[in-house]
């Protein structure tokens, strides 16, 4: 894990870092940990992995063609994230803390992909992701799956809008988003919005929204398990993929805690 902190004043190793500003100009195998306001700009031929704690921030990135970034972010609040990729981008976002966040991403170039999967847990908290992706180039490809679960007075929305402009042909633009509802008094509310002005195109969204089955929880309790150990097995399903895609420990250890904290309440 490398810290923005000890990188000031650091030229050479295919990064630099100036006035709040870090350019890659080669690949960094090791992730690098954002936990304040940043540009950040991915040269073309490198790639880079971030790992995003940061509140309250604006964070803009910049990939260039040829260029690659995998981005994780967990428990980040209030932040507004703008996207001008000309190249690869890979986003994986875990939120259980209550935030208000915007995503912004352009697709500029020809073959430029954006792929984001989220994932949150909404207890006694309100959560609203708005999401927008523009396809400005042919042959684009972009791919949104949000999953979120709400319990005991959870609030969750997901506002996801994609666009295809006239023009650009081929392109691809999927948007998916899923809901369990633990309660009478949570909700999970799913806005999926296509704005597509050329009909050589792929394009479609989905949204899934309902309360766990009932049904389930009482197979995996005639099998002797508690109602909060088989709430937590088949939320376990969906949470797993998430969490075997971290690499950092901390993260991991953090993130399973916060997890039972929320559910013992």
């Amino acid at each position: 894990m490398i810290r923005l902190e000890a990188l000031v004043g650091v030229e050479g190793n295919g990064l630099s870092l100036q006035n709040n500003t870090l350019t890659l100009n080669k690949t960094i195998h090791d992730f690098i940990l954002i936990e304040k306001e940043l540009n950040l700009c991915v040269l073309a031929g490198a790639s880079a992995k971030i790992l995003d704690v940061s509140e309250g921030s604006q964070i803009h990135i910049e990939i260039q063609a040829g260029a690659s970034l995998e981005y994780q972010a967990f428990n980040t609040k209030n932040i507004s994230r703008t996207v001008s990729c000309s190249g690869e981008f890979k986003m994986m976002e875990i939120c259980l803390e209550e935030s208000h966040e915007e995503l912004n991403i352009e697709l500029l170039k020809e073959f430029a992909s954006a792929e984001v999967e989220l994932l949150t847990l909404a207890s006694e908290s309100s959560f609203q992701f708005i999401q927008r992706i523009e396809h400005k180039a042919k042959q684009t490809t972009s791919n949104i799956s949000n999953f979120g679960v709400a319990l005991q007075k959870g609030d969750i929305l997901f506002d996801t809008t994609g666009k295809i402009y006239k023009g650009m042909s081929k392109s691809k633009c999927v948007q998916l988003s899923k809901g369990i509802v633990m309660d009478d008094i949570s909700s999970v509310t799913s806005k999926p919005i296509l704005l597509i002005d050329e009909f050589d195109v792929i394009a479609n969204h989905g949204a899934s929204i309902g309360k766990m089955s009932d049904e389930s929880l009482f197979y995996l309790m005639s099998r002797g398990l508690t109602k909060q150990e088989a709430f937590l097995l088949m939320l376990e399903g969906i949470v797993r993929p998430f969490i075997d895609k971290l690499t950092d420990e901390e993260v991991k250890n953090q993130f399973e805690k916060k997890i039972e904290t929320i559910l013992k309440r």
